[in-house]
């Protein structure tokens, strides 16, 4: 009979449980390295995977700003050449409105009479649309400023309403004003703006009537100025739709030739609604016509009106209460003498020299009650003459003359340049009488008073 020791079992059960638990931590370390390295081979598969995409990532990039570098040059480029084109018309359209104006005021048998105002006709369309197209330029470039003014809203609608009367009476339309809810008082926003916007919309709808009737609806809710034109015109065809609000495009070739047009006002209308925080859209007439409705944002306000209100002061007769002396520099031959034409009714004790040094000279001779400065010319640009002519007041110790620039430049940031550069005011080429005689006279009057 043989017996085994208690101690020799317990070594052998600790044995069996050592390998056991031995070749249990083998295989979880063997498992355990075989994951860690799927998990190093993956981890190095998603640092390349992440270098590849940052790789790609910035190309895309460079090539986005590469992009948006040409748009941008292209855009600028673009902006710089509608603004020459617009100044290089300008120029000579300067002569053709000047001559013809003061052609029609000499004496001329009836065809003659006709011949001049179709020649002024014809040149006020075209100054039209360089407007539109300086306006179009200005929202691209971003540099189209809107005023935020006290303005009575019903007298802005009736006046627009007003200039389109007698045209339709002509055609034998009906005409409709409807001044709804909120329409009826004074509001806060651009009133010149909305006038623009709404006179676009009226012209269009009297231009393409030739029967029934031309509608202008008007309220304001929740902050917001509805204006809804209704006409009963020849309407847009549905597949011509698309190209209402694109510029230099009309829905059809023959509306063209019939009716004329470039195609700039829906678009630049449009464009000023939705500075203004609204939108410009067309739906069908009922049966027959076009609807159009802008909104803009307002402001109802109490404010007394803002928009500038003089009728008791008489430019004209403020310019002939005295003989002013008035200097003026042009290097363009033409535009000297529209200016004299343009400026004869006056007794203005008027010299006209030909660029800006020439001025600069003369007024330190015998200083001036105003002066008159081209921008553009040789030897001294128009603000160079004025910078100058700031500094000799100041030496001299004499009160700052009143200085208008009257250029074919009429972009917002040229302007703003000017006026920081000594210039008091600029009236635009082609200079109208009335504007630059309101000028002049606003700039006297401020000076010397009443």
């Amino acid at each position: 009979m043989s017996f085994v020791s208690n101690d020799a079992s317990d070594d052998r059960v600790s044995r069996k449980r050592y390998l056991r638990e031995r070749r249990a931590r083998e295989e979880a370390e063997a498992l355990l390295e075989e994951k860690s390295r799927v998990l190093f081979d993956a981890n190095q598969e998603l640092k390349q995977q992440a270098a590849e995409l940052e790789r790609v990532v910035k190309e895309r990039t460079e090539e986005l700003e590469r992009a948006k570098t040409v748009a941008e040059e292209a855009n600028d480029a673009k902006t710089s050449f509608l603004a020459m084109i617009s100044h290089e018309i300008r120029t000579p359209l300067n002569g053709v409105l000047g001559m013809a104006s003061a052609l029609s005021e000499t004496e001329m048998d009836e065809g003659q009479d006709a011949m001049v105002d179709l020649i002024l006709s014809s040149g006020q369309g075209l100054l039209n649309m360089l407007n539109d197209l300086l306006d179009l330029t200005k929202i691209e470039a971003q540099q189209m400023d809107l005023e935020s003014i006290s303005f009575d809203l019903p007298k802005l609608i009736r006046e627009v309403f007003q200039l389109f009367s007698v045209t339709v009476s002509d055609k034998g339309l009906r005409f409709d004003l409807d001044l709804g809810p909120g329409a009826q008082g004074r509001v806060k926003g651009d009133p010149t703006r909305i006038r623009q916007v709404l006179s676009n919309l009226m012209s269009n709808a009297v231009k393409f009537t030739e029967t029934g009737g031309v509608s202008l609806a008007a309220s304001v809710e929740d902050g917001f100025l509805t204006l809804e034109v209704t006409d009963t015109g020849i309407g847009v065809p549905e597949d011509k739709r698309d190209k209402l609000f694109k510029p230099f495009s009309q829905t059809d070739s023959s509306v063209s030739r019939t009716h004329g047009g470039t195609g700039l006002g829906l678009v630049l209308s449009q464009r000023i609604c939705r500075m203004m925080g609204g939108d410009l859209s067309y739906t069908p007439g009922d049966g027959r016509g076009s609807v159009f409705t802008a909104t803009v944002q307002i402001a109802a306000t109490e404010e007394p009106d803002q928009v500038p209100q003089d009728p008791a002061f008489d430019a004209d007769a403020y310019l002939t209460k005295k003989t002013w002396r008035i200097l003026a520099a042009e290097d363009n031959e033409t535009n000297r003498k529209v200016l004299e034409l343009l400026l004869k009714r006056y007794e203005f004790d008027l010299e006209i020299l030909e660029d800006g040094a020439q001025l600069v000279r003369r007024f330190q001779d015998a200083p001036s009650d105003l002066v008159l400065l081209d921008v553009n010319m040789p030897v001294l640009t128009g603000p160079e003459a004025a910078a100058r002519l700031r500094v000799f007041e100041r030496a001299s110790r004499r009160s700052p003359v009143p200085i208008i620039a009257l250029s074919a430049n009429a972009m917002t940031h040229q302007v703003q340049q000017y006026l920081r550069q000594g210039i008091d005011a600029h009236v635009a080429k082609p200079v109208s009488r009335e504007d630059l005689a309101a000028e002049m006279a606003r700039l006297l009057r401020r000076v010397h008073g009443d």
